[in-house]
C-alpha cells in the first residue's frame, strides 16, 4: 500500500514536469467515487478507481505513456497499480506498442457505453479479458477498416507471467473508435493457451478462447450500443459461457442525459439455473467536462433466487 505522501510527492513531480516539457506534455486525472444504498446494513461512500496518468509525445513518431490505477482488489482497499507503461512508435507500416498497455478487446464498447465510472462493460465485469497487460501491439487504418493485433503475457496487468504461454488478440474495426455519429461494428478474438496438472500430476494443455461481436449508432442525442461475447475454456473441465449487453442514452438537455444498459449472462452454459440479468438505469448531470454526477439504480436477476437492488449515485472528476 503506497500512503498519501507517496501520492503526494508524485503528483508534484508529474506537475513540475509538466512545466518543464510544455505543451507535448500532459497530466490528467480521474476519479471515480459513488455513494451506495442496498439496506440499512450495506451502505457507504466509497471510491471505485482513480487514475493518474503522464504522457510525453517526443516528436511526430514517438510517445509514451504512464498510467497508475488507484483500486480495490489487492492487499488493501485502495492498492496503487500500474496501469500503463509504454512506448509507441508510429511508423509507415503502423502504429506499434510496446510494453504495460490497454488491451484491445472491450476498449471501442466501453467509449460507446460511456460510463465507466458506474459500471464496468460486460466483458470487463464477467473478466473474458483483463483491461491492460504486457507485451506488443499493433494497429494501421486500412480505410475504413483498423485491425490490432496484440501479443501479451496473459496475466493481466495486476500479475507477473505464471507460465511460457502467451495470450494473441484481435480486433478488426469498421468506424471511429469514439462514436460521435453514424455507426461502428467490429469482431474481438482472444487464444491463450495454457496447461494444468491433472489427477497423475502430468502436464496437460488447454487453453480459453474468447469471440465477440459489437457495434453501436450515434444520430442528434441519441446513441445505442451492442455487443455478444462467447468464451470456451478448456482445462480441467470444459467451459463455455456467454453473454448479451445493449446500452444507450439520450441527450435530454445540455447538461442532463438519460442512461440505460441491459445484460443477460450466461457463466455456464451448460447449466440451466445460473443465469442472470443486470438492469442499469440512470440520469447523467454534467455541467461541465470535468464533472459527472449520475444517480442511478443497478437490479440483478437471477434466474433462480430473488432479485438484488443496490441504488447509487456515482461521481466521475478530471483534471
Amino acid at each position: 500500500m503506497i500512503k498519501r505522501s507517496v501520492l503526494a510527492v508524485l503528483a508534484l513531480a508529474l506537475a513540475l514536469a509538466t512545466n518543464v516539457y510544455g505543451g507535448d506534455t500532459k497530466l490528467s486525472g480521474d476519479v471515480h467515487f459513488h455513494y451506495s444504498y442496498e439496506d440499512e446494513d450495506n451502505n457507504s461512500f466509497n471510491m471505485s478507481r482513480a487514475y493518474f496518468t503522464f504522457a510525453k509525445k517526443v516528436n511526430d513518431q514517438v510517445s509514451y505513456k504512464f498510467q497508475t490505477d488507484i483500486g480495490g482488489g489487492g492487499p488493501s482497499d485502495y492498492t496503487v497499480y500500474l496501469k500503463n507503461a509504454n512506448l509507441a512508435y508510429k511508423s509507415n507500416i503502423g502504429k506499434f506498442v510496446f510494453g504495460l498497455q490497454g488491451m484491445n478487446m472491450f476498449k471501442i464498447q466501453e467509449n460507446t457505453w460511456g460510463y465507466r465510472f458506474i459500471e464496468k462493460t460486460a466483458m470487463d465485469k464477467n473478466k473474458y479479458s483483463s483491461s491492460a497487460d504486457f507485451g506488443i501491439s499493433w494497429e494501421k487504418s486500412i480505410g475504413p477498416i483498423t485491425p490490432n493485433v496484440m501479443i501479451t503475457n496473459g496475466a493481466g496487468y495486476k500479475h507477473a507471467e505464471n507460465d511460457g504461454y502467451k495470450k494473441l488478440s484481435l480486433r478488426l474495426l469498421y468506424g471511429e473508435s469514439k462514436l460521435k455519429k453514424g455507426l461502428n461494428a467490429g469482431v474481438v478474438l482472444s487464444l491463450e493457451p495454457q496447461s494444468y496438472l491433472d489427477t497423475l500430476s502430468e502436464t496437460q494443455t488447454g487453453g480459453t478462447q474468447v469471440y465477440g461481436v459489437f457495434g453501436g449508432f450515434a444520430a442528434g442525442p441519441f446513441k445505442l450500443g451492442a455487443e455478444f461475447v462467447m468464451l470456451n475454456q478448456s482445462l480441467l473441465a470444459d467451459k463455455s459461457a456467454n453473454l448479451l449487453s445493449v446500452y444507450g442514452k439520450y441527450k435530454l438537455t445540455k447538461m442532463i442525459t438519460g442512461f440505460g444498459r441491459f445484460d443477460v449472462v450466461e457463466p455456464d452454459a451448460d447449466k440451466d439455473d445460473d443465469g442472470y440479468t443486470y438492469l442499469i438505469i440512470g440520469a447523467d448531470y454534467h455541467p461541465g467536462k470535468v464533472f459527472h454526477m449520475a444517480p442511478n439504480v443497478k437490479i440483478k436477476s437471477p434466474e433462480k433466487g430473488e432479485s438484488e437492488s443496490i441504488y447509487q449515485v456515482s461521481f466521475r472528476f478530471k483534471i
